[in-house]
Formats: structure tokens, C-alpha cells, sequence
């Protein structure tokens, strides 16, 4: 609200008080023989001036222009109900600056609570990530997360709701980037596509290894399904393969061809994921490289795309 609009509903505030006094000061007409209102204008405030000069007008004349420079009211601001209006409306803004004050200290704690809470998840998230990434998905416990943040269990609850919560987060962040870094492989061929694809996979999956796995490797508490929203971007990322193969395949219904993009997917996860696994003892990344081209070269010549290698 503007001050001019303040100022106005202080006044309308103030207003019923003011007339009130003037009425007071009045009092009864004049009996018989009495000297009239406008000769005593000077001990009447700024309303009686008002009525004494309607009185004249009506009579045919003006009012007296010697009484209107003397008594209390004069040009100056002296009248008594306007110094009156003056401090209740002073009082008013004093009220409403106190008023927005309140409020924009309220907006400030809130604002302070809210960059708090956003602090507190993202450190909760990047511990989380930092466990799986380093240890794996079993190594992580809430306790750990919670102290290692520096707040309660039941922080952290009420940030995600229970533990999936935390562990979906973290697992949505790597789809995303995932599917980000095949994005950037090249499409003008679809063949060297669907090898720069695998290569893609190979080297995310080697500097992530633990944070893909958990991906795969998570269940829900008490058997809970599995988020849809996930579960659609990591369609989204078999779907990758889908636009080369349409290419090479022309005569393959959608069907086909969205099942050999899963199975191409599947298999070149399979062949990396065991190749990383070190408990099994690990390939060495270029052996492992050569092992997916290979699997690469006879899939796509069994689809009859490529010329079986001898």
C-alpha cells in the first residue's frame, strides 16, 4: 500500500473522533437576544467557521472575512482537529511500519530456513553419492548418512521421505547422466553409432562403476514397485540404440526393433559389468573394449548388417 492510500485510511480512521469534538463544542442554538455564531467564531474549531459561513450564504450574503484570519484556525495548520488527524495518522504509519517490518523479518527467516533445508539435502545426497560411489550400495546405511551430515535420522526422513528416497535420488542423478553422455555420440553413421554407444557405456560405466551398479542392484523396501519415472528414463537410454537400428533395419517392425535394442543394451552391460567386476577378477579395459567390439561384430552380422568376420 502507497503512503498517499496509508495516509488516506489513517484519516478515514480518524475522521468519526474529529467530528465528535466539533459537535461538542457547538451546543444548543442560541435563545432569543444572543449575539449570533459568527461573532464567537474564534472559540469554535474549523467546523463551527464552516456552519457560521453556510449561515450567511443562505442569508444572502458572505460570511465576515474578519473572522477567518483569528482564533484557532488560521492558514498555518493550527486547528486542533488537524493537529489531532496528524498524530492518528502518524500513529497508523508507525503501526504499519512495525507491521512490514514483522513481515519482512518473517520472509527473511523463511528464506533462511529454506536455503537451510536445501543446504542439508544436497550435502545428504552428495554423502550418499560419495558411499555408493566408493563402497556400494550395501555399505550404505542412513546412521552414516545422518551423522555425517550433522542432523538426525529423522532429518533425513522427512527430506525424502524413508531411505528409498535417498538412493532413488541419487540413482535418478546418474541415469541422467548417463543418458546425457550417450546423447553426444555421433549419428551420421549408424553403424559407428552403435559402436561409439558401447565405447560411451564402457567408459561411464568404468568411472562409475558402483553408482551404475546401484542403479540395477537397488529393491524398493517391503516390495514396492519400482518408480515408473525411472524405470522410463532407463528406456529412455536403451531407446538410444533405437533410431541406428530403424536405419539398418528398414523392414523391422517397431516390436523387433525395440527388443533388439534392449538386448544389444543388455548384452554390452552384462559383458562390462562382469569385466569390471574385480571379486571375479576384472578385464583390463582395452581387453574389455575389444571384447564388446567383437560381441558387436557377430550380433550385428547375425542381423545380416555387417559381413561376418573371419
Amino acid at each position: 500500500m502507497s503512503e498517499v492510500a496509508k495516509g488516506g485510511e489513517a484519516t478515514k480512521q480518524a475522521e468519526p473522533a474529529a467530528f465528535a469534538t466539533g459537535a461538542a463544542t457547538v451546543g444548543a442554538p442560541h435563545p432569543e437576544g444572543r449575539a449570533t455564531l459568527s461573532e464567537h467564531a474564534g472559540n469554535v474549531a474549523g467546523i463551527g467557521d464552516a456552519i457560521d459561513r453556510r449561515h450567511h450564504e443562505l442569508e444572502g450574503g458572505p460570511a465576515k472575512t474578519g473572522h477567518e484570519g483569528c482564533g484557532v484556525v488560521d492558514e498555518g495548520g493550527g486547528n486542533i482537529n488537524s493537529e489531532g488527524l496528524h498524530f492518528a495518522g502518524l500513529r497508523v504509519n508507525l503501526n504499519n511500519v512495525h507491521m512490514s517490518s514483522l513481515k519482512m523479518n518473517n520472509v527473511q527467516e523463511e528464506s533462511l530456513r529454506d536455503q537451510k533445508k536445501v543446504r542439508r539435502r544436497l550435502l545428504i545426497l552428495e554423502i550418499a553419492r560419495t558411499i555408493i560411489s566408493s563402497k556400494g550400495l550395501r555399505s550404505l546405511k542412513v546412521r552414516d548418512v545422518a551423522e555425517a551430515a550433522g542432523c538426525s535420522v529423522g532429518s533425513v526422513y522427512n527430506e525424502f521421505g524413508d531411505f528409498d528416497g535417498v538412493i532413488l535420488t541419487v540413482n535418478r542423478e546418474t541415469v541422467q547422466a548417463l543418458t546425457s553422455r550417450l546423447s553426444g555420440v555421433p549419428a551420421e553413421d549408424p553403424v559407428g553409432q552403435l559402436y561409439g554407444l558401447a565405447e560411451a557405456y564402457l567408459e561411464f560405466f568404468a568411472e562409475h562403476a558402483n553408482l551404475l551398479r546401484s542403479l540395477f542392484e537397488h529393491r524398493m523396501e517391503d516390495d514396492r514397485p519400482y518408480p515408473d519415472d525411472i524405470l522410463q528414463m532407463v528406456m529412455d537410454a536403451f531407446a538410444l540404440m533405437h533410431p541406428p537400428l530403424v536405419r539398418l533395419l528398414p523392414d523391422a517392425d517397431d516390436v523387433k526393433i525395440a527388443l533388439l535394442s534392449r538386448t544389444l543394451f543388455s548384452a554390452v552391460h552384462g559383458i562390462i559389468s562382469l569385466g569390471l567386476e574385480e571379486r571375479m577378477v576384472a578385464v583390463p579395459p582395452q581387453l574389455l573394449r575389444q571384447q564388446v567390439e567383437q560381441f558387436l561384430d557377430a550380433h550385428l552380422a547375425g542381423l545380416g548388417i555387417l559381413p561376418l568376420r573371419r
